[in-house]
């Protein structure tokens, strides 16, 4: 929002979902208790003042029954009836909460009171009055709104003003009225309790409400997380998808528009150096036999990096069998021993013995374990070793295996551990960047996970895992 040249912005408009609903409920469902206590303590004190008043007048009229006449209150001699209202006021004074009491007639003149010189006084202008002359128990309770220690009318006790309209038994006349002054410390105490007892309640339902609220939002908060993180890697494998099949186009189109030229180049140097060889060491034959082999390994180099872009790009089609992980371990370092020799690397085996067998594709899974211990032993220095390491966790249809292969080598930048599964990412001057990627594309379409961290010895360990079909 913009006022004027002055910018204000929201103070959450960079929170999550949880706290901008913890801070707005919060308020809300403050609010909200505020205003229900406030409707609630007013009902309740409500009644109890009603009760009160009512529990009052109903003392006030059967005293009265008792002590007065209907002739005391409308006598001209007022001397002689006084005495019965003073018995009256000493019998109703024995009562705790009750201090004194004034008498109106129904024109609103005072006709007995314990101070002589209001007796004959008018006070009609008083509203309380004027409502308990209509025949209504009113109460005049401003002094419960004040201060504790206010003064009050008889100089003693703080106290409620009770109007008590009394009617005659025949012709239910109103005979006058009764204001009673009662002693308001009760009063004050019990709706002092009732408006605690309700605002402990609203809090308490208003906390309850609240907590309630910001479970349910924070566990919906951390599933549309969820949901947000697997629409993501969604998008991330459809991009991918598409990606490789944009590769697959473009690797057949690029092998079959070279491919013919290049192996009609390969022959042709193959019929070349035949006819150096037949220069029985001629320096000129030695010479062009020397680049007609460079041209045969270069294309031999190309056309390798073809069929790994086709490898890379087609379809991969799955033909499962039980897979003797150890067995075929041991095969491949057999097959990679001069690799290892030629590059001055140690391979070291520590296979379980009781590694049960992987349902996978053996060719798949050939092809990822050749180019991840390739791959290793490239990136070990000479002297250095390959560590090559199967582990079952686990056991039944539950259990897993997992092979590790563990590098003596550099180890590999932080900033480059999440690319090295990327297609054609590579830090060899002479490498595809597809070797990794194509061992992860193998893995996971058999059902399994490839993880790389660092090395105990600050190389590079790779994690391979598979759930176990729980045979040895």
């Amino acid at each position: 929002m913009q006022l004027g040249r002055i910018k204000i912005e929201s103070p959450f408009k960079n929170a999550d979902l949880t706290t901008r609903f913890a801070i707005r409920s919060f308020i809300c469902i403050g609010i909200m208790t505020v205003v229900l206590w406030f409707i609630v303590s007013h009902y309740v004190v409500s009644e109890i003042l009603d009760r009160e008043w009512e529990a009052t007048a109903e003392l006030i009229r059967t005293e009265a029954k008792e002590f007065l006449t209907a002739e005391d209150f409308t006598t001209k001699d007022r001397k002689s009836v006084g005495h019965k209202f003073e018995q009256l006021l000493q019998h109703i004074t024995l009562t705790p909460n009750i201090v004194r009491f004034k008498v109106y007639n129904p024109k609103g003149v005072i006709i007995w009171a314990q101070d002589k010189q209001l007796v004959g006084k008018s006070f009609s202008a008083n509203d309380e009055l004027q409502q308990a002359i209509g025949g209504n128990v009113v109460a005049d309770v401003t002094s419960l709104s004040k201060g504790r220690n206010i003064a009050t009318r008889d100089g003693a006790e703080r106290s409620v003003e009770v109007y008590v309209p009394v009617y005659s038994d025949t012709q239910k006349e109103l005979l006058g009225v009764f204001e009673t002054y009662k002693k308001a410390d009760v009063i004050y105490r019990d709706i002092l309790n009732a408006r605690a007892a309700v605002l402990i309640g609203a809090a308490a339902g208003g906390l309850l409400l609240y907590l309630s609220l910001l479970v349910i939002v924070r566990q919906a908060s951390k599933k549309i997380e969820e949901q947000q993180a697997d629409l993501l890697k969604m998008q991330a494998e459809l991009l991918a998808s598409q990606r490789l099949a944009a590769m697959g186009e473009m690797a057949a189109a690029v092998a079959h528009g070279i491919g013919n030229p290049l192996s009609s180049i390969r022959a042709a140097a193959q019929v070349a150096m035949l006819d150096c060889e037949s220069q029985n060491g001629n320096k000129p034959g030695n010479t062009a036999k020397e680049n007609l082999q460079g041209i045969i390994q270069q294309v031999d180099r190309v056309q390798k990096r073809m069929q790994g872009l086709l490898n890379f790009a087609k379809p991969l089609d799955r033909h499962p069998v039980s897979v003797e992980i150890n067995g075929l371990v041991k095969d491949l370092v057999d097959t990679l021993r001069p690799r290892f020799e030629e590059a001055h690397v140690t391979p070291r085996l520590d296979l379980d013995p009781c590694l049960p067998k992987a349902t996978l594709d053996l060719n798949h899974i050939e092809q990822a374990f050749m180019g991840i211990i390739t791959n290793a032993i490239e990136a070990t220095p000479k002297g250095g070793s390959v560590a090559i390491q199967t582990i079952a966790h686990g056991g039944g249809s539950e259990g897993s295996v997992t092979v590790s292969v563990e590098d003596t080598g550099g180890g590999i930048p932080v900033e480059n551990k999440e690319q090295v599964f990327e297609p054609f990412f590579t830090t060899k001057p002479h490498g595809t960047g597809i070797g990794l990627t194509l061992a992860k594309k193998f893995v996971e379409r058999n059902g399994g996970s490839i993880a790389i961290a660092d090395g105990s010895s600050g190389g590079t360990k790779i994690d391979v895992s598979f759930p176990s079909s729980g045979t040895t």
